[in-house]
């Protein structure tokens, strides 16, 4: 075979598997797990190690019930959510949603919880359904920030499962769609910039996969 056909093919392969791998880990059979590690409003990403926040949605393979996890996976320093926003089956009524009183890890305030189908914007990355809102009012004390966690119980829809939660942002701005977005504060040395955040999407995981098989091509 050509090895010019044997080398695109392998491209093929691997741009695939990316993509697979980015669903497999997304989205189990009673689980669907968001891990925001990418920057995507040209703005400034935060210092740590990515991915930066961690949500997870669990309806323990039974319909009806969602158990919302939401986690500073690795924010740094002085860096905390000003707000974090999330999608549902546009089947389904977001106004039906009954998210519980949060059992916390930490010492923030309680954020406020705000649904409307497409109803939140997302620094150009699309609009949301649901916005949880954190209170930054008084500085560190009530901020959701390094090792904060917050636990929800999400019920109101008897079909809800975790996969109703993973669908993309309705389309507006110019940084694509989104299947959760975050925004970030406190990043920098001065603790004064900020950036909003998501999952990568399936192309960029794509291009990274080429671009490193290009370069392995290269070596050899």
């Amino acid at each position: 075979m050509n090895p010019t056909c044997m080398w695109r093919r392998s491209l093929r392969a691997v741009t695939a598997a990316a993509v697979l791998a980015l669903v497999a880990a997304s989205a189990q059979a009673s689980l669907t797990t968001f891990e925001l590690s990418f920057e995507f409003s040209g703005a400034t990403p935060p210092e740590g190690m990515a991915p930066w926040l961690t949500a997870t949605f669990d309806d323990h393979d039974t319909p009806g019930s969602v158990d919302l996890t939401l986690e500073t996976t690795n924010l740094t320093d002085n860096e905390f959510v000003f707000e974090w926003l999330f999608n549902l089956d546009p089947e389904l009524d977001v106004s039906a949603l009954v998210l519980s009183e949060p059992v916390k890890a930490g010492e923030f305030a309680d954020p406020t919880i705000d649904l409307g189908m497409d109803s939140f914007p997302g620094d150009g990355g699309g609009y949301f359904d649901i916005r949880i809102d954190f209170d930054n009012s008084n500085g560190p004390s009530t901020r959701f920030g390094v090792g904060d966690a917050a636990e929800y119980t999400i019920t109101g829809i008897s079909t809800l499962t975790a996969e109703s939660f993973d669908f993309l942002s309705a389309p507006h701005g110019g940084h694509g769609t989104h299947a959760t977005a975050a925004h970030i504060g406190g990043i920098g040395p001065d603790d004064g910039d900020s950036g909003w955040i998501s999952v990568p999407e399936p192309a960029t995981l794509g291009a990274l996969a080429l671009g490193g098989l290009a370069l392995l091509c290269r070596r050899r």
